[in-house]
Order: C-alpha cells, then structure tokens, then sequence
C-alpha cells in the first residue's frame, strides 16, 4: 500500500478533485448548512449545476416527482444522495482530459456505469435501500486503473497482454510490474480524495471480499457480485459466483434466482442514457467499445 501511495503522492495536481467538491463536503460536515448553502456553493459551477438538475430529473438516477429549481432538485436528492451524485460526476471531470491512446474513456466509464447499476439493483433486491450509493461505490470501483494508465501506460499495457498469454490475473501481474495493483492503487487514490472508508475497502477488496473489513463486507460483496457479473457472460458460471458468495450471507439470500438476468435487463435499458448524463462537456466523444483493461 505504501508504493500505491507514493505513486498517487507524484501525480498529486493531476488526479486532485475540483474544489467545489471539497467545498460540498466541508459543507456536508457542517450541522448548520441548509439547503440553500448547497445551492450558493453549486450554482457557482454552471455546467454542474445543469448536471445536478438532469440528474435529479433523470430516468434512472433521479426521481418520479420533477425539480423545477437547483433548490427543489437538492432538496429531492437529499444531502448525501447528492455527495453521491457529484462524485459521480466530477470524478469523470476529473480525468476527462485523458488522452484517447492512453485509454478510452468511453469505454472504461460505461464499464463502470454498468458495475454501478448492477451494485445498484443487487442492493435494492436484497432489500437495501440503496439509492445511488450503491451505484457510485460499483461506479468507482476500478478507478486504479485510469491513475495506473495515467501515469505508467507502458507497464499496465505489458501487464494487461501478459495476463491474457500467460493465464495469470492481471492484478497479480501488475504487483509483479508495479508493485501494486489497481485495487490498491485505487483504495490509495480513496485516501487522497478524504472519501469515506468504504470506498477504499471497495477499491481494494472487490476481488477478494474475505478481506474486507467486517463493517463493510456486505458492501464489498455487492460490488465483488456486480463485477463478476458485468464482466462474465455465461449465465451459469454467474449464478455460480452468485451462489457462493450469498451462501453464508443472509443479506444476499433474498436475491431472486434470476438476478442475473435482471441486472443485465436493467443494465442494457439504462446504461448508455446514464453515462451520456454523467459525461463532462468537452471530453472524448463517446465511445463504448472495449476496454483497455478487457484486452
């Protein structure tokens, strides 16, 4: 973990989040802040601020009832469900400016919406209220690699064609190039932000949730489940992964039999029209394809 920091540490003004994030979570602390604070903090940031109001209005992420003002559409969200939301949002502000033979954006971020729409359903049909806390958390969970990308393109592209002719998981290979590898990377990247604990239990243990501390297992599970899902496309050997990690959780046990199928339903309904909602002005343009990190 230390190297993961250190790589994060040297890349510091690239990988920082704007500050008008800072300023919401400043404000989130504070007791006393109302509604109105928010709206004065976001309304400064006028492309964020048309964000937030398409966010909350959206199909998916927002609600039945419209918001016809920054006030209402605050207020609607509710405080922490709009931490969530401009995490979402800034974070792929963040590293818009990624050049496209680094790494496809398009495809890496719609990768991730649909992780965060699977954590999202997996949490509402185990009877979680799961707003879109789930979704950031499955959202954000491979953010290691964009920073991993970023900064040592080579190594992560050796690693990653390694993987694929030598049968050994890309993680293993990037703690034998790097010295860490982009579950770590991202817990680190977690740290640097202030973000909650859970988002770094995410980051770093969402392959391998045995590990994750006890306070966040349930959480890390979801997500674990979400990007088994996502990335594999035999319905069988999903509900195998499915039925191992629900068989000593009884969270999980509620999950209907073909929750697979129901995911992969909600994800081809929402997450194209998702991403092109979340996606900053002036990025690449948009497009899906293969991942990078799917070679």
């Amino acid at each position: 973990m230390k190297a993961a920091r250190k790589f994060i540490s040297d890349m510091a003004e690239t990988i920082s989040m704007p500050e008008i994030y800072l300023e919401i979570r400043q404000l989130i602390r504070n007791q006393d802040a109302r509604i109105d604070d928010f709206v004065k903090i976001i309304e400064t940031d006028s492309m964020l601020a048309v964000r937030v109001m398409r966010m909350a209005n959206s199909n998916y992420l927002g609600f039945p009832r419209k918001s016809e003002n920054l006030y209402q559409a605050i207020n609607m969200i509710g405080v922490m469900q709009l931490h969530d939301l401009l995490l979402s949002s800034l974070c792929l502000r963040a590293f818009s400016s990624i050049p496209e033979q680094i790494l496809n954006l398009g495809a890496f971020w719609h990768y991730g919406v649909q992780c965060g729409i699977a954590a999202s359903t997996l949490a509402r049909h185990s009877t979680m209220p799961a707003g879109n806390y789930f979704f950031t958390l499955g959202l954000l969970h491979e953010v290691g690699h964009i920073v991993m990308y970023l900064k040592s393109p080579e190594l992560s592209f050796q690693a990653l064609d390694s993987s694929q002719t030598q049968e050994i998981t890309v993680d293993n290979l990037e703690r034998e190039y790097l010295g860490f590898d982009y579950g770590e990377l991202g817990a680190a990247l977690m740290q640097f932000w202030h973000l909650p604990e859970v988002y770094q239990q995410v980051a770093a243990h969402h392959l391998q949730p045995d590990l994750a501390d006890d306070n966040f297992r349930l959480e890390v599970q979801i997500v674990h489940l979400a990007h088994a899902i996502c990335q594999n496309s035999d319905s069988i050997q999903r509900r195998e992964i499915i039925s191992s990690v629900s068989e000593n959780n009884p969270q999980l046990k509620k999950l209907p039999p073909d929750i697979d199928n129901i995911i992969m339903n909600e994800v081809n309904a929402h997450a194209e029209s998702v991403l092109s909602l979340l996606w900053p002005r002036g990025a690449q343009t948009l497009a899906f394809g293969r991942r990078e990190t799917d070679r």
